[in-house]
């Protein structure tokens, strides 16, 4: 998914980045629109040290935070959510159990087959389950920067694109709209979008 190597060495200090206290504003908008109970368990794909995962853990029952970096997810642990649990593995090997929702920041683009990664994501929700995934709208590449050193594999996407990619994996209701701009280190202001779908209840 990552390399790994980039993310755990940055580890210890990813939440006191000005892009990591940027995205923060995702987690607030997610709590807003998504239907969350304390009966649910979620998964929060490509987790780090738990954006996502510690903002939702305050509305259900549960969160599997998934990471390919041990170091991010160690960080995580150390924040002491008991209902957060940490799983380090590659999506791709599979999934211990079906959720009632997953959420993404920043990490899809991390993916080369992004097709297959949605149709995981559609097979491991229950029936009428939510997925909610933030990340950049197409750019040029700038972004990051040093883009193969960070793993990236899609300079952001293009909406009809990855609209389509949701409801060939079997999505239903596949929404995408533009929710955060974030300004990078470049001084440049980046669209990101949140992709959203169902997994029909029948």
């Amino acid at each position: 998914m990552t390399t790994p190597s980039h993310f755990d060495t940055a580890a210890q200090t990813w939440d006191q980045r000005p892009m990591s206290l940027q995205l923060a504003q995702v987690s607030a908008h997610l709590l807003e629109v998504l239907p969350l109970d304390s009966s649910q368990h979620w998964l929060d794909f490509g987790a780090g040290t738990g954006m996502l995962a510690t903002a939702l853990a305050a509305h259900v029952g549960r969160v599997t935070a998934l990471d390919t970096s041990a170091n991010m997810l160690q960080v995580l642990r150390d924040k002491g959510f008991a209902n957060v649990d940490t799983l380090c593995a590659d999506v791709f090997d599979g999934l211990p159990q079906s959720y009632d929702g997953v959420v993404s920041c920043m990490a899809l683009h991390h993916v080369a087959d992004t097709a297959g990664l949605l149709q995981v994501f559609f097979a491991h929700l229950h029936p009428g389950g939510r997925m909610a995934l933030v990340d950049l709208v197409q750019e040029d590449g700038s972004f990051h920067g040093d883009n193969e050193a960070k793993g990236v594999k899609h300079f952001g996407f293009a909406p009809d694109a990855l609209t389509t990619l949701a409801q060939q994996a079997g999505f239903v209701n596949v929404t995408l709209a533009t929710v955060v701009q974030v300004r990078n280190r470049n001084g440049r202001d980046y669209p990101l979008f949140l992709l959203q779908g169902e997994r029909p209840a029948t």
